[in-house]
């Protein structure tokens, strides 16, 4: 078992629950902010829910490769 890369998956693994909890608060603050005419924070929050599935996908492939290898 690779522990570098248990590691490496495990701060990947940390930006995607980070990204998670912001992508949903800018999300909320956002779709609160429609009704005023202001789509800027909901555009960004939207622009961050790929970024959260690159982090997921990253974080456990590398998790998986340092047990299974």
């Amino acid at each position: 078992m690779d522990k570098d890369k248990i590691l490496r998956g495990g701060f990947w693994l940390l930006g995607f629950i980070t990204l998670v909890f912001l992508s949903a608060i800018l999300i909320y603050i956002g779709s609160n902010n429609m009704r005023f005419g202001s789509y800027t924070i909901f555009i960004i929050g939207l622009l961050l829910l790929p970024v959260v599935f690159y982090c997921a996908f990253r974080g456990f492939k590398l998790i998986l490769s340092a047990i299974f290898e």
